[in-house]
């Protein structure tokens, strides 16, 4: 009798178990299911497959992602800047540089005359940048799911590969049975990829949902691009000063940064000049070397939009690190400092 009271006890402790089991699992998922529809009422970013945590909302109009001057600063380029009087924000990154004004929907992006889709706008007190028409000027490429409201925006200087889902099947939010389903995905579906396992491989659907996915659900994998990788400088590259271009005051007509270099179009026509007598010069890298800095910020803005044109053309920049200019400031910028 004792043993057949026991065998009663652990199979209702058994059951017990499992339904407790499921009352969790289905509590879980509804945990999951209300928080994602939660977040789906505010626009999310997902930026190199990482959400980004922003400063201020995005901003969707006419299927154009627009995001703060603060935000584009915080992600892009720390160097931005916006003239409120002139209604001018000149935006620098990589090999680009651009200018906008307020309500213009025209842009210059390295002195050519571009068309916008959008326009630079001043939304509740905030200037916010049409994103999808600087694309070219950040190297990325944008796209807004409307099913789940999420910015997925990739940088084009990154890898890329995606694969094609063979059967109908699900990506899960972790590897195993028992992991939440993200996504239900259909035959001939694309997903990226972005980490290959034995087993696994991490994913992110067109929608936005990252997960894992069984790699025998999904076909071979296709690579769209591999990062782009730049070339180093060496010591040797820029040790000589004869093998250098070097910018000095004197052959810049240059009298001093500030009233030489103290508006964008008196910086352009400088740097155009510049760049002419080195194509000339037959030279391909530069050290900016001014003897007088009476206007540091002024000097910062001159740097900051002279790199980009000049490595648009592969070359490459530094500056001959002397006072008042602040090394942690302009390392970032120039591809090498000379002491």
């Amino acid at each position: 009798m004792r043993r057949k009271k026991s065998k009663k006890f652990l199979v209702r402790r058994m059951v017990a178990i499992f339904v407790l089991l499921i009352l969790l699992l289905i509590g879980r998922n509804l945990i999951y299911h209300f928080g994602d529809k939660n977040q789906q009422k505010q626009t999310r970013l997902l930026y190199n497959n990482e959400w980004v945590q922003l400063i201020n909302a995005i901003k969707i109009e006419n299927e154009l992602v627009y995001l703060s001057e603060e935000d584009v600063k915080k992600i892009f380029d720390d160097t931005i800047y916006y003239n409120r009087g002139d209604k001018e924000l000149i935006t620098t990154c990589n090999k680009h540089v651009a200018v906008l004004h307020l309500n213009q929907p025209q842009m210059i992006v390295n002195d050519s005359n571009l068309a916008m889709q959008g326009t630079l706008k001043e939304i509740e007190g905030k200037i916010y940048l049409p994103m999808n028409d600087l694309e070219i000027v950040y190297d990325v490429e944008i796209e807004y799911a409307e099913s789940t409201n999420r910015v997925i925006m990739d940088s084009t200087l990154k890898a890329k590969s995606r694969a094609m889902v063979l059967k109908n099947t699900k990506v899960k939010t972790g590897k195993g049975p028992f992991a939440r389903t993200a996504q239900k995905v259909a035959i001939g579906d694309f997903v990226d990829v972005f980490e290959k396992g034995n087993r696994y491989w991490k994913v992110r659907t067109k929608e936005g949902n990252l997960g894992y996915i069984l790699a025998k659900k999904v076909s071979n994998l296709e690579i769209l691009r591999e990062d782009w990788v730049e070339e180093k400088l060496s010591e040797s590259d820029v040790a000589n000063e004869e093998d250098l271009y070097m910018i000095h005051q004197e052959n810049t007509g240059i009298a001093n940064c500030s009233t030489g270099l103290a508006t964008y179009l008196q910086r352009n026509e400088r740097i155009n000049k510049i760049y002419t007598d080195v194509i000339q010069s037959g030279k391909y890298i530069i050290c900016i070397d001014f003897e007088e800095i009476d206007d540091i910020n002024c000097f910062y803005r001159f740097v900051i939009e002279l790199t980009p044109k000049f490595r648009e053309a592969g070359m490459r920049v530094g500056v001959k690190l002397k006072q008042p200019i602040d090394e942690e400031k302009v390392k970032n910028i120039v591809d090498f400092i000379k002491k």
